[in-house]
């Protein structure tokens, strides 16, 4: 039975495998549960169960991120500390600079003109009083720039080590900007990773997931707005796919590729576009070639860096078809696992950019609906 569970949770069937946990014993159990609970955002008990395990060093990375989920850095940095480690710049930041959201009611923000629009939305934004057009990405934390953007905004930052923007290696650095505004929200105190890709023509302006998860958010890339209302505030009624997050912002769901069951890391981000008989097109999907193959896509085309898909590609009861795919020769993602789970594809705005779709953090639900185009 344990076996079964850690597959289901290799698997990314969360669900299947708290069930199966919950018929176990022992500190096998507990871990499952915590972290079946961590996912779900049952932030809460994931670390009361991380407690009852006597808080081992080997979970300690996803409490840290579960108590800045819950908006507690000071049990972060009093866990960091009581470890006998000095905490990270940007956990201390986290902790002197708390994080702070505005909004009273929806406020609605009309996606810009711009070249990358179709590909990655863009809304109006304010960074510390500079108007921008901010990026919509749900591969990404807080707030990303590049070098040259955050000198020009007069953002401090501190090295970060190594990271990636898509498949590419970059460096990174940290800081925080005073004000972000979205039309009526205002956050402050706002984390940002400055990437040392982002340069020339991707000197972009990028909002990722912890913004998006501070709302009850809408991006309707056929009505061409995105909205934003309180957390709390009812979900509109659609096709909803159940969705899990690790760390802290890496979203992901079930998800298909024609027969074969999978799991999605949902990263709207992927701006892969290709240019043939039919115009320029976005890939949806972006897997590895020896994915591909095992999913039953011929050699000729799985070793193509795009391709049209052979078969459908569905979120959770979402299919579409006739769409462009894109592959990598690497063996190895950076992406690959979060946490034990495997992940299959990232699944881009190619797919998701015919709909409607609602982030509900609260219920961890994507909604979807047709969109209406403007």
């Amino acid at each position: 039975m344990s076996r079964r569970a850690w597959r289901h949770w290799s698997d990314g069937d969360v669900e299947s495998c708290r069930l199966l946990a919950q018929t176990l014993s022992g500190r096998t159990r507990d871990h499952l549960l915590f972290l079946c609970d961590y996912v779900s955002l049952s932030h809460e008990q994931a670390l009361a169960r991380y407690a009852a395990l006597g808080a081992p060093r080997s979970l300690d990375e996803p409490a840290v991120q579960a108590w800045l989920h819950l908006d507690r850095p000071d049990r972060a940095v009093e866990h960091v500390r009581r470890r006998g480690r000095k905490p990270s710049p940007v956990l201390e930041r986290r902790l002197t600079r708390p994080l702070g959201v505005r909004l009273g009611e929806p406020t609605v923000l009309p996606l810009a003109d711009h070249e990358l629009a179709p590909y990655l939305p863009a809304v109006p934004a304010t960074l510390d009083g500079v108007d921008v057009l901010a990026h919509l990405d749900t591969g990404g934390p807080f707030v990303i720039l590049g070098p040259g953007r955050a000198a020009e905004l007069g953002v401090q930052t501190f090295p970060g080590g190594r990271s990636h923007q898509g498949l590419r290696g970059a460096d990174t650095r940290h800081g925080t900007i005073a004000e972000l505004r979205l039309g009526a929200a205002t956050l402050t105190n706002v984390p940002v990773a400055v990437l040392s890709t982002l340069t020339g023509a991707q000197d972009l302006v990028i909002i990722g997931t912890n913004v998006l998860q501070r709302f009850l958010t809408t991006l309707d890339q056929p009505g061409g707005r995105l909205v934003l209302s309180p957390k709390g505030s009812p979900a509109p009624v659609g096709t909803e796919v159940e969705f899990y997050l690790w760390s802290d912002h890496y979203m992901f769901a079930r998800g298909g590729f024609g027969p074969h069951g999978l799991t999605f890391f949902v990263d709207s981000g992927l701006v892969y576009v290709a240019d043939d008989a039919r115009g320029p097109r976005q890939a949806s999907l972006l897997a590895t070639s020896r994915r591909y193959r095992s999913w039953g896509v011929p050699r000729r085309l799985a070793r193509l860096p795009h391709f049209d898909s052979p078969e459908p590609i569905s979120l959770g009861p979402l299919a579409r078809q006739d769409l462009l795919v894109a592959a990598t020769r690497s063996r190895r993602t950076p992406w690959q696992s979060f946490g034990g789970v495997r992940i299959d594809a990232m699944l881009s705005n190619g797919f998701l950019r015919s709909y409607a779709w609602t982030l509900d953090f609260d219920r961890r639900r994507y909604v979807f609906r047709q969109g209406e185009p403007r």
